[in-house]
């Protein structure tokens, strides 16, 4: 018999003995001791996927083909209303690293790096600039000891600074940790990327086009089965790679130690999906397994949000998060109840702009469109790649969709849009006029803008305006060199600019070999002709330059 935690606020009288449970089964226990009986921090595992709501066999999708994903539910918990902050990767992967609103940081553009594909012609790449003490979450697990990786894939809006990782790129893996230390490392996956719709079209199909089922806004037509069935085989492939990777910890001896959580990056990858802040562009799946089994095969329908993943992570590796965290933990020892609503926001999307902000509760959910006078659709390049898309393109111009599916391309659009989610899970019909639903929309609209007040105070100013508040007249910030000050057999690092971690090494090496660098914590020991190289970060700044130190007494 399934175990289902509800939320917080919504729940029956039964959710209190079960919300016990989740805090004290999914709490700041340690997976074992030693034989001294001491506790050894659970090694933590990130198996992260691209572009996909919870289309999941074990999330109630027939069609999907997930027998992995499906024993993983079966051994941990699926956590069923969880919702991105935006519906693209690059904004979401910043809140991921930093537990952070992408519109409270200034990374809600997508994107603010790459080619000129990825940003209008007036606007140059840079990097977004985090406030002072904001820092990748990484860096307090490091702090903690952990041993922490990341293969391959960032785009955080920034160049992650060296101190983030102790292992980032391709190669990147705990088995590469020094013995001993507990690990905490992501494997992100592209297979079930936008992208492999159209790379992927001529790949062996484990879903047959006749199988798919068709939402209304998309026409009954060859192309579009096609494209989507290419889309869930794309997410069986994505189930390969995690067996893959449970397969690794297994033959390393480490299933049994390793708390592994697997996500989306953000909701689906097809048309009139990606990039929306509608329910099929922000609810992800979620799940976490832990060692000892508890609350396997369980389900918590509490609201959370993308944000929630940080402190979520350091949570149980017992770590409080950090005050600055607009995201609260769900699990572990620092657990929070449930939200109440949750909240998503649209910029511009490569050379396409458009503002949205929204909200949903359990059964609502309400949007504000600043840029009514253009359709939802947008002529986003990179997705007219996709057959579908093109596809659907030609019946539009033909006349030949209809209402639900031609509503996309309409414009001018109204300023406001409210949805019944429990009526109309598809969101067709905007009741933003009903007067039947006048308490829901005044409440959403009231919160709505209570979040924006506090959490989008960017949101009136153009892109290169918010650019000149963090790279002044276009030039990145430079940390300042860092400096050292030895006391009494110690070396304490500073800098004269604010807010910056540091890395070091130690007569030419870091704790795990001369590539690595460790994260400077507090003074360490140092011996008189001892060598100390040291480099300062800060995200969004340009690095300092290297400052090599010799102790001469």
């Amino acid at each position: 018999m399934k175990q289902i935690i509800h939320s917080f606020l919504y729940g029956s009288a039964v959710w209190a003995a079960c919300t016990v449970s989740q805090e004290v089964k999914a709490g700041g226990i340690p997976v074992s001791t030693t034989e001294d009986g001491d506790a050894v921090s659970p090694n933590i595992v990130c198996v992260v996927c691209e572009d996909i709501g919870p289309w999941l066999h074990c999330f109630g999708d027939s069609v999907a083909v997930t027998p992995t994903i499906d024993a993983l539910a079966a051994e941990g918990i699926r956590y069923t209303s969880i919702y991105g902050t935006v519906g693209v990767s690059a904004p979401s992967r910043a809140a991921l690293i930093t537990g952070m609103y992408p519109t409270h940081i200034n990374a809600n553009y997508m994107r603010t790096q790459g080619g000129q594909i990825a940003r209008p012609p007036a606007v140059t790449g840079y990097d977004i600039v985090l406030p002072e003490g904001i820092k990748c979450y990484t860096e307090l697990l490091r702090a903690a000891g952990y041993y922490c990786t990341n293969n391959p894939k960032t785009d955080y809006q920034f160049l992650p600074p060296l101190t983030a990782w102790d292992e980032c790129g391709r190669q990147a893996h705990w088995r590469n940790r020094p013995k001993g230390m507990p690990f905490f490392a992501i494997f992100n996956t592209l297979a079930s990327h936008e992208q492999k719709v159209w790379e992927s079209a001529k790949d062996t199909l484990y879903v047959s086009p006749d199988d798919v089922v068709l939402p209304p806004y998309y026409p009954e037509d060859s192309i579009v089965r096609r494209d989507i069935a290419v889309m869930y085989s794309n997410i069986y492939r994505m189930d390969c790679f995690v067996r893959q990777m449970i397969d690794e910890l297994r033959a390393a001896g480490e299933w049994d130690n390793t708390i592994l959580i697997f996500y989306s990056d953000n909701g689906g990858p097809l048309p009139r999906q990606k990039r929306e802040i509608t329910e099929v562009g922000t609810h992800i799946p979620l799940i976490i397994r832990y060692p000892d089994g508890r609350l396997a095969g369980s389900i918590d329908d509490g609201l959370r949000s993308v944000i929630d993943i940080p402190p979520t992570i350091l949570s149980l590796a017992g770590i409080k998060p950090p005050a600055y965290m607009d995201g609260k933990a769900f699990a572990g020892k620092y657990a929070s109840p449930s939200r109440r609503y949750v909240f998503a926001a649209r910029d511009r999307m490569d050379k396409c702009y458009d503002q949205q902000g929204g909200v949903r509760d359990r059964r609502y959910r309400y949007i504000c469109n600043y840029t009514p006078n253009q359709p939802g659709y947008q002529p986003v390049g990179f997705r007219l790649n996709m057959p579908m898309m093109r596809r659907m393109l030609q019946l539009h111009e033909e006349g030949a969709l209809d209402e639900n599916q031609e509503s996309w391309f309409v414009w001018p659009r109204p300023r406001e849009e409210f949805y019944d989610l429990e009526k109309d899970p598809h969101e067709m019909c905007n009741l933003i006029n009903d007067p039947a639903y006048r308490k829901y929309i005044d409440r959403l609209r009231k919160v709505y803008r209570q979040w924006e007040r506090k959490y989008w105070q960017c949101r009136p100013l153009t892109e290169p305006e918010i650019v000149q508040t963090m790279w002044p007249d276009g030039v990145q910030p430079l940390v300042s060199a860092p400096q050292i000050v030895q006391k009494g057999g110690q070396v304490k690092l500073e800098c004269s600019t604010p807010g910056v971690s540091y890395a070091y090494q130690l007569n030419g090496r870091g704790r795990n070999g001369e590539k690595h660098w460790n994260l400077y914590v507090e003074p360490f020991v140092v011996h008189k002709g001892d060598r100390v190289a040291v480099q300062a970060f800060r995200v969004g700044y340009k690095k300092s330059e290297i400052v090599d130190f010799l102790i001469e007494h």
